[in-house]
């Protein structure tokens, strides 16, 4: 494994977990200010940099078989994602009813709707220089809080689509240039970076939990207030600085953990199902958020991300995938590929 691969990789493994803790802890976040706070501060970057990265990791957009990878390796997972999750909430659920449906996704699976947009979108944004493809990127990722229709959000999970696309613009962006992240790995800016995600943490504490505006953090929800406009404003600038710090710190040598951060799409896909079930057993509902309520959810977190990035769940997910493959019969992958090519050219 080369030096660059594994700080990517690290840098994924780290995310991964800070996703999977993020929605360990969600629903006991509001019992502690601390927990609150971990909850807000984790919320600020963790998606923005793993959307960024997705970003520099789409740079072959201009390449033989882009569209056709895009309908293989992300549309297809979200349709039988979408479709499984479907089924499995409602077996878990069972005082609720959950209809068949691949334009509103289910929990988590928001990013890999997304990021097939995110995709798609990537040809055209490129065609323009980078300061008028983010501005206008941030503009539609302010300007889709003023759409204040009913539902309007969830469908396509439009609003965190364009919140979010500036992170994946910026991470192409990136990609272009050789080494974007080597000056970030100094002794100095590592101080540097340390301090701004104390700061952060600091504040999340004295000023997040104290504002009524951290939904915009998410970005699901329309304005209903100057403030909420300005705070999703200030998201971006805030979200962009410690989304650089945190990159600043992340090791660039592979251990044994590395090889996690290559398999993180797997993390991510398949939590939901261990989560969903933990929280409605008895033992999840009688942690809170003390002392020792956060290290079972943190060792549970720990495990979680483990066994979902380990080889064997590598090794099944593969074999699915090969399986998949298979069956999908060939020409109507071409005919996809070919459509999506002629619309978005």
């Amino acid at each position: 494994m080369s030096t660059r691969n594994a700080y990517f990789d690290n840098a994924k493994f780290v995310l991964i977990f800070l996703v999977v803790f993020g929605h360990m802890i969600s629903p006991y976040r509001t019992d502690s200010e601390g927990m609150l706070s971990i909850y807000h501060f984790i919320f600020i970057f963790h998606m923005p940099v793993f959307i960024l990265l997705a970003g520099y990791f789409s740079k072959n957009f201009h390449k033989k078989g882009y569209y056709k990878k895009i309908f293989t390796k992300v549309a297809i997972p979200y349709l039988a994602f979408q479709t499984i999750y479907t089924f499995y909430y409602s077996a878990l659920y069972t005082n609720e009813t959950y209809t068949l449906q691949y334009l509103v996704p289910r929990w988590a699976m928001w990013f890999l709707l997304s990021l097939i947009f995110w995709k798609l979108m990537l040809p055209f944004f490129a065609k323009f220089p980078m300061w008028i493809s983010m501005t206008a990127s941030i503009l539609l990722g302010v300007g889709i809080g003023f759409v204040n229709i009913d539902g309007f959000e969830k469908i396509l999970s439009i609003s965190r689509m364009f919140v979010f696309f500036p992170f994946f613009l910026m991470g192409y962006y990136l990609s272009q240039r050789e080494e974007p992240f080597k000056n970030l790995l100094t002794a100095k800016n590592r101080v540097i970076a340390s301090t701004i995600l104390v700061v952060t943490l600091a504040a999340s504490y004295y000023f997040l939990n104290e504002t009524v505006y951290t939904d915009m953090l998410y970005g699901t929800n329309t304005y209903n207030s100057v403030g909420e406009f300005l705070m999703r404003l200030s998201h971006y600038g805030i979200a962009f600085i410690v989304s650089f710090a945190f990159m600043a710190l992340i090791p660039t040598r592979p251990f044994a953990l590395t090889s996690i951060g290559q398999r993180s799409l797997y993390v991510y896909l398949l939590h939901g199902f261990i989560l969903k079930w933990f929280f409605t057993t008895e033992f999840a509902k009688s942690l809170d958020a003390s002392f020792w309520s956060i290290m079972i959810l943190t060792a549970m977190s720990i495990l979680v991300t483990l066994l979902l990035g380990s080889r064997i769940v590598d090794w099944i997910i593969t074999g699915t995938k090969l399986f998949i493959q298979f069956i999908t019969p060939k020409k109507a992958i071409e005919k996809f590929s070919l459509a999506i090519k002629r619309t978005f050219p």
